[in-house]
């Protein structure tokens, strides 16, 4: 079996509402991915996703496309997709960087290995430990009031985790958003507060000291993704775990998380940490040193959530609570039937070969905003 050819759509699809993060990236209505089909002389098409945002990712969809045309794919056509290790290997030596262009193709490899051999990919990373997960909610900044009814929103669905961004208030706002939240609804909920590098180390100590007597349940990268000093120093004092998202990207960012005892738990991104190999790498190493694992998201469609639920689901440290596998829930749209997994408050692992969803050819072409077919680069409208 050989890659024959690698078809590229950078797609474009509005959020159901618009999305406050922190004040380092602002609000957002669009989310963007890069949609990978690798195909073979046998007819076997795997198909994978890229999830860039910078400035949380040094890439863009742009560079995406760029990097696959000028890099990967002169190394990978020809080659034979199940042989994924020997293909990484190639990679590793060629292709500096671009971790979610990499992860893309990584995971359509795995696609591709999963239905040669009918087997679902969670059975190529060690077997399934749980059929089902359970999900959790996500709020943007906004007032106490505006939070109570997003929250009552994911309740309603049955959500027992809800992940409220921070970052864009004055500390004494934000410790009163999860003050009112706890108090509404702290019997039924466990909050996760995510600041997004929105704070400096002072910001995150006050809001650490602030929260004592309703401490969130997890508190994810409150300062910038360099300063792991400042990191270990908020963990030393915080009243809840202490978990790494953009400071963690490859397995020597894992590796420096740990030597600097910075954080409790690693926020995992199938599409940012690389692809299911290197994020299976990452999470074992977590799992050496006593670390849980959060499997979390980046503003991603069905196929990364497929490739991400198809490894978490084979994990034995992950956190005690929802994961994020509601990325498709808040969108306007999909361009997969990964929304037909979740039910309610949890989501089934897909059982089908490779991973387990199909794409929508109409959705795809509709919301695709542009193309380029490899080798053949003429076609498509791509810079």
């Amino acid at each position: 079996m050989k890659i024959t050819g690698i078809d590229l759509h950078h797609i474009q699809i509005p959020f159901a509402s618009p999305y406050k993060l922190s004040k380092k990236y602002g609000t957002l209505t669009d989310a963007h991915a890069v949609i990978v089909k690798v195909h073979t002389d046998d007819g076997v098409t795997g198909v994978g996703e890229a999830d860039p945002l910078n400035p949380f990712t040094e890439e863009t969809p742009g560079t995406v496309m760029t990097v696959m045309r000028d890099a990967v794919a002169p190394i990978i056509l020809g080659m034979d997709p199940t042989r994924i290790n020997m293909i990484e290997g190639f990679l590793d030596q060629a292709v500096l960087g671009h971790p979610t262009a990499r992860g893309a193709v990584n995971m359509a490899l795995f696609d591709i290995l999963g239905k040669v051999r009918n087997a679902p990919v969670y059975d190529l990373l060690g077997g399934m430990a749980q059929s089902r997960l359970p999900i959790m909610g996500a709020i943007g900044s906004g007032t106490p009031e505006e939070d109570a009814e997003a929250i009552g929103k994911w309740v309603d669905r049955g959500c027992d985790t809800v992940m409220i961004k921070m970052g864009v208030l004055p500390i004494r706002d934000e410790i009163r958003r999860l003050e009112a939240a706890q108090d509404r609804f702290g019997d039924k909920v466990r909050f996760i507060v995510d600041a997004n590098q929105g704070w400096d180390v002072p910001q995150a100590l006050a809001f650490m000291d602030g929260v004592r007597g309703f401490p969130p349940h997890l508190l994810e990268q409150p300062v910038d993704r360099v300063d792991l000093h400042g990191l270990a120093r908020i963990r030393g004092r915080a009243v809840c775990p202490v978990s790494a998202d953009e400071s963690l990207v490859g397995l020597e960012d894992a590796a420096r998380l740990i030597e600097h005892r910075a954080v409790d738990a690693f926020s995992l991104k199938v599409s940012k940490n690389g692809g299911l190999s290197a994020t299976l790498k990452i999470a074992h190493a977590a799992e050496a040193f006593g670390l849980r694992c959060l499997m979390n998201s980046m503003l991603e469609f069905g196929v990364t959530q497929a490739a991400s639920l198809q490894l978490g689901c084979t994990l034995t440290n992950l956190l005690d609570c929802g994961h994020a596998y509601m990325s498709v829930l808040r969108m306007a749209d999909d361009i997969s039937d990964f929304g037909d997994f979740i039910d309610g408050a949890t989501v089934a692992v897909p059982t089908g070969p490779g991973l387990g969803v199909q794409l929508d050819e109409d959705k795809l072409n509709h919301y695709t905003a542009a193309s380029l077919r490899l080798p053949n680069g003429k076609e498509g409208n791509a810079p």
